[in-house]
């Protein structure tokens, strides 16, 4: 059996570890998602802003590559990442926030959407 002081010092123990895990999932931020640049690096993850020139299925018409008004870069989602439902939920001249990574596709940069729900109207 456990003396009084005993007890108090689990007890504290238990507090302590508790107040360090909240502090932990309660104040750890996720990785910062920089805006995207010509310095940023493949398999950043980025966050781009404009306005969408265009949408245009790939050639087997299963994935989809989108191209904004004030970036040269192509946006490219997946079949597998949701490429008709963003072709259906945005049309040319839609202002949209897009989060996706930095990739190369025959030695050309590209933004690759992770899922559909990277692609936000503004």
């Amino acid at each position: 059996m456990m003396q009084k002081e005993e007890k108090v010092v689990v007890v504290l123990l238990v507090m302590a570890v508790l107040s360090l895990i909240i502090g932990y999932f309660g104040f750890a931020t996720p990785a910062q998602i920089k805006a995207y640049s010509s310095d940023s690096k493949l398999g950043e993850r980025v966050y781009v802003e404009g306005t969408i020139l265009s949408k245009q299925m790939t050639k087997t018409g299963e994935n989809l590559i989108l191209k904004l008004s004030n970036l040269n870069i192509n946006i490219f989602v997946s079949k597998d990442n949701g490429a008709k439902e963003v072709y259906n939920a945005v049309e040319a001249g839609d202002k949209v926030g897009i989060t996706g990574k930095v990739s190369e596709y025959n030695n050309v940069r590209e933004i690759v959407i992770e899922s559909a729900g990277d692609i936000v109207r503004l």
